[in-house]
């Protein structure tokens, strides 16, 4: 163990690290232990370091590891408590603000489009200077979001809300996904789905939430309990994660970036296919409610319980979705997952009674929400350590961009004709991206 750049700090069999071509970040290798046998590795500074040994069967949940993956987990659960509170709610916006369909789809994909454009710059900020610094602010400029939505009574105030809500979760996942890959290593997958089922948890709360806010009349209160959370998770932050705050000017570096990830012909395809698979999320998510009461007559409660049920589901299928990838195929598990999601949106829209349209939602939810941890650990490996929370946010601002259209796709063609027509669009996109991975796999088996 005699790497200059690699001092050891803890336990005797838990190190964290700090390279010297990277100063300014820690490089806590939770998921491995290296211990003083034969078989040298090169480090990320290009140092020898005796072999690491897998230490795969030790909980993710232990230590100070353990800490940042329940902070992480419970920042994005404080995320999707506050953002899928809104579509439940867009029947009462529409009322009570007097707009139309379209407009308040607009209002969905300004915040979307304003995420996907986040996506990026936190991502190249928390590689320049710090995964710390850039959570922070994000948490940050969320309670400000969530703080206007909580007062909200004008479409202009609204829109400023979703600008802010966009902004500081934009800014927040990529680093917190870079972070988790830092933490974890090879074990990014089962984290990872940890994370998204976490967010799963606050979603699916979020139905509750705006019910309980719709019936005392007052529908900004489903955001107060938001801030709260959001404050915890930003307190827990401060005092768990390791690093410092820097402040400083940093290039983008956008030709660098853009070659990177568009040089390989495989990120290429993936990058179509998960464009393909954020249209239909982001549209179906953004609507789903509102298909239930005007498509299927269910009650507003009904809708609720449905558009909540997403969420439950995800829960479950998150953490066993990422932690099969890991062990089997990631690009396999996505196969499986867009074919799984195709069938219940076929099943959602051609059915005829509750029981059959709750089933399709079910449906849907395990194909669409066991896709993005296996696919996102996989993309994550696919770049460098140095800029992969750049390169991840590159690829994800172009998926989440051009998914953010969604809503408003949704909203023109039920104005102009159905919901059931507009969904069915996303039949079509997912059996694209069900194609690509397809051939991706077995041209990678052959």
């Amino acid at each position: 163990m005699a790497c200059p750049t690699y001092p050891r700090r803890g336990a005797s069999d838990e190190y964290r690290f700090r390279c010297e071509r990277q100063q300014r970040r820690e490089w806590p290798l939770g998921a491995r232990q290296f211990a003083p046998i034969a078989g040298n590795s090169t480090t990320k500074c290009g140092c020898l370091i005796v072999a690491d040994v897998s230490t795969n069967d030790r909980s993710v949940w232990a230590g100070a590891d353990g800490r940042i993956l329940i902070a992480l987990s419970a920042g994005w659960l404080a995320v999707r408590l506050g953002r899928e509170a809104i579509p439940p709610l867009i029947p009462t916006l529409i009322d009570d603000l007097q707009i139309s369909p379209s407009t308040a789809g607009f209002g969905l994909t300004v915040m979307w489009l304003v995420y996907a454009l986040s996506q990026y710059p936190g991502g190249r900020l928390s590689d320049a200077l710090s995964r710390k610094t850039v959570l922070t602010v994000s948490l940050a400029t969320l309670v400000v979001g969530f703080l206007v939505l909580s007062v909200v009574s004008t479409y202009a105030g609204l829109l400023i809300g979703f600008v802010f809500v966009g902004l500081g979760a934009g800014l927040y996942f990529v680093p917190s996904r870079a972070l988790l890959t830092d933490v974890f290593g090879e074990r990014r997958g089962h984290v990872f789905g940890i994370q998204s089922a976490s967010g799963s948890i606050g979603a699916g709360a979020a139905a509750g939430v705006t019910l309980a806010a719709v019936s005392v009349g007052v529908w900004q209160l489903s955001f107060l309990p938001v801030i709260g959370v959001l404050a915890v998770v930003l307190f827990a932050l401060v005092r768990w994660a390791d690093g410092e705050w820097v402040v400083g000017r940093v290039s983008l570096e956008l030709g660098g970036t853009s070659r990177r990830v568009f040089a390989v012909s495989r990120a290429r395809s993936l990058l179509l296919a998960y464009v393909c698979v954020s249209f239909a999320w982001q549209g179906f998510l953004g609507f789903l409610p509102t298909f239930l009461r005007v498509e299927k007559s269910f009650s507003p409660t009904l809708a609720g319980v449905a558009f909540a049920s997403v969420f439950v589901i995800a829960i479950i299928v998150g953490p066993l979705a990422g932690r099969l990838g890991d062990a089997i195929s990631r690009i396999f598990v996505g196969v499986v997952a867009t074919a799984v999601a195709i069938v219940g949106l076929v099943v959602l829209i051609t059915s005829g009674n509750v029981v059959i349209a709750v089933v399709g939602v079910v449906v849907v939810a395990t194909g669409l929400r066991a896709y993005p941890p296996v696919m996102q650990a996989y993309l994550i490996g696919l770049f460098p350590d140095d800029s992969m929370a750049g390169d991840l946010g590159a690829m994800k601002t172009i998926w989440t961009g051009i998914g953010s259209f969604a809503p408003t796709y949704v909203g023109v063609v039920a104005t102009r004709w159905n919901y059931r027509l507009a969904f069915g669009g996303f039949v079509g996109c997912l059996a694209v991206a069900c194609l690509i991975l397809a051939v991706i796999h077995l041209s990678t088996e052959s």
